[in-house]
């Protein structure tokens, strides 16, 4: 499912690296809040890839207000499931210090899912 939401940064995490079966890979992960029905609500989004981060980063950055695009999935691992966001685009907005109450929204365009579906090369084995 691709979802846009629009938010500030409230926290940018370490860069976490390893190595799997296809090889290394690498982490970032932010996380991007907004206020809804009164409450403050955060999603922790990550970003596969170092190149992925690297057309980003410069609006990856806490307070900066920004409007981000993820994919939602799930994914079973031994019996249990894992649910991730993976960010694949992300710009500020504004100047980085406004309080903005939009929630998320959900995009279900056929076009748009098959312009972001990422290739088999894309995923990610669990790096646990």
């Amino acid at each position: 499912m691709q979802v846009e939401l629009t938010g500030k940064i409230s926290a940018v995490l370490q860069t976490q690296s390893g190595q799997s079966s296809k090889g290394a890979w690498e982490k970032n992960s932010f996380v991007v809040e907004w206020q809804e029905n009164g409450y403050t609500q955060r999603l922790c989004l990550e970003v596969i890839g170092a190149d992925r981060f690297e057309k980003m980063k410069n609006a990856v950055r806490v307070g900066n207000e920004v409007m981000v695009r993820f994919n939602v999935s799930s994914r079973e691992y031994q019996g249990r499931y894992f649910t991730s966001a993976a960010c694949f685009y992300c710009a500020t907005v504004g100047n980085g210090n406004g309080n903005n109450n939009n929630k998320p929204q959900q995009q279900n365009t056929a076009q748009s899912q098959r312009q972001q579906k990422p290739s088999d090369n894309d995923s990610e084995e669990l790096p646990f």
